[in-house]
């Protein structure tokens, strides 16, 4: 119990820091996805513009 107690601010701070890297690792993993997700909605988008008819037969 005597450790505990002497290594215990030791470990909050460490503990506070960790948790506000994590916090702001999972940020920025979200940001990513939702910048990855609207980059791939416009490009979609894009390509569907641009992709010739499907239904029209090709002129001859």
């Amino acid at each position: 119990m005597g450790v505990a107690m002497i290594l215990s601010p030791a470990f909050g701070i460490m503990g506070i820091l960790y948790a506000i890297v994590m916090i702001a690792v999972a940020v920025l993993a979200v940001y990513a996805l939702v910048l990855a997700i609207i980059y791939l909605r416009l490009r979609i988008a894009e390509l569907k513009r641009t992709a010739p008819p499907r239904n029209n037969p090709p002129v001859r």
